[in-house]
């Protein structure tokens, strides 16, 4: 972590109600330079069509041009390319697939939400997360089935999360830790930012942030830390009966109950 990420990160860690500014000027070349190293080169483009190799080939020079129209409030978000692939229903999945320049911003506001609101995730909150995986969550909740006083289950996923999350309240979510206007509109582009659909359509969301966006991840747990993380362990631990557990990895989550009326309530 660069040394200005990991004193915000300390900060986040020991005001857990400071709200930071000025984090938009961390978009420097020191930060783009230390990202791309982390950008798959292999992956596929956007609609300008220049991959990551076409985009290395200057990349110093990319990058400064870059970094002048982010200062210069010049940056504009390209449409996002929308390809599908099979679920394991056999259903089509909507992947978005930013231009390699957004993709290398996002990167970056990425990694300064990250250092943010790792100090404010909840140790049921196992994905998109640095160190820890899906196997970390099934430990944790085979640990809790196994010595707690539990006798309910509620399994759930929650339906077309990516595609529903509400701006408005997501927005009004990061600000809860980031009193920083051009920050904030940067990601609000990328939330409206345009789709381009196979067919060749166009068309604005009104909701949500486009799955395979590498903002996407960080977004989304920020909105389940407010709307199902912290809301369980504020509001449904305290008005039941017995012991309760959530265990969230994405969109998916676990909870346990001691008391069926608990677990039926919820």
């Amino acid at each position: 972590m660069l040394t200005s990420l990991r004193g915000i990160a300390q900060k986040a860690q020991a005001q857990k109600q400071h709200r930071f500014q000025d984090l938009y000027r961390l978009l420097n070349e020191e930060l783009l330079q230390e990202c791309w190293r982390d950008i798959r080169k292999d992956a596929a483009y956007g609609v300008d069509r220049i991959s990551a190799r076409d985009y290395e080939q200057n990349l110093d020079e990319n990058i400064r041009q870059l970094v002048e129209r982010l200062k210069h409030k010049q940056y504009h978000a390209k449409l996002v390319r929308r390809q599908y692939i099979p679920k394991v229903d056999g259903k089509p999945r909507p992947l978005g697939i930013p231009a390699t320049e957004d993709k290398l911003v996002q990167l970056a506001v990425a990694r300064i939400l990250g250092a943010i609101f790792e100090a404010d995730f909840l140790r049921c909150s196992f994905g998109y997360r640095p160190n820890v995986g899906a196997l970390d969550a099934v430990d944790q909740l085979t640990i809790k089935l196994q010595f707690g006083r539990y006798q309910y289950v509620v399994e759930a996923d929650i339906q077309g999360c990516f595609e529903n999350l509400d701006h408005d309240w997501l927005l009004r979510m990061l600000a809860e830790r980031i009193d920083d206007r051009a920050l904030l509109g940067l990601i609000q582009k990328w939330l409206k930012a345009g789709v381009l659909d196979t067919d060749g359509q166009v068309f604005h969301p009104t909701t949500g942030t486009p799955q395979g966006g590498i903002i996407s991840p960080i977004l989304a747990n920020v909105y389940l830390h407010y709307a199902l993380d912290l809301w369980f362990q504020k509001v449904v631990k305290p008005d039941g009966h017995g012991e309760a557990c959530l265990i969230r990895y994405a969109d998916d989550f676990v909870c346990a109950f001691e008391d069926e009326a608990d677990a039926e309530h919820f």
